[in-house]
């Protein structure tokens, strides 16, 4: 992260526009929760497609989440509130994620192109 985003992001957090979640070490990470909300579903979107981004472009959020006091707490402060209108469910093993504190991506067979 360069300094430009780290000084944006002290800014929202004094602007009070960010959410945060306690770290095992007791530190606190933030995040835009709009900002967020996108990259994680886009990110989802391409892994139920079948087309999973590369390991080091999993969205920051996810990895801080295994460093989490809390990970369930986040993960469910994650989700929509409308859980009906999101589609998407999280592309990995949530009990690893939890209990584990790793990132195991669900496995799923690639979409076929129906284009022409």
């Amino acid at each position: 992260m360069g300094l430009r985003d780290k000084l944006r992001r002290l800014q929202k957090a004094a602007e009070g526009e960010l959410e945060s979640f306690e770290l095992l070490d007791g530190s606190r990470y933030y995040y835009d929760t709009m900002e967020t909300a996108r990259e994680l579903f886009l990110h989802s979107y391409d892994c139920h497609l079948g087309s999973p981004w590369p390991a080091k472009l999993v969205p920051e959020i996810y990895l801080a989440v295994c460093e989490a006091r809390d990970p369930a707490a986040v993960l469910e402060r994650l989700a929509p509130s409308d859980k009906r209108a999101w589609f998407m469910e999280l592309p990995y093993e949530r009990d690893t994620l939890i209990n584990d504190r790793r990132l195991v991506l669900i496995e799923r067979k690639s979409v076929p192109d129906l284009s022409e």
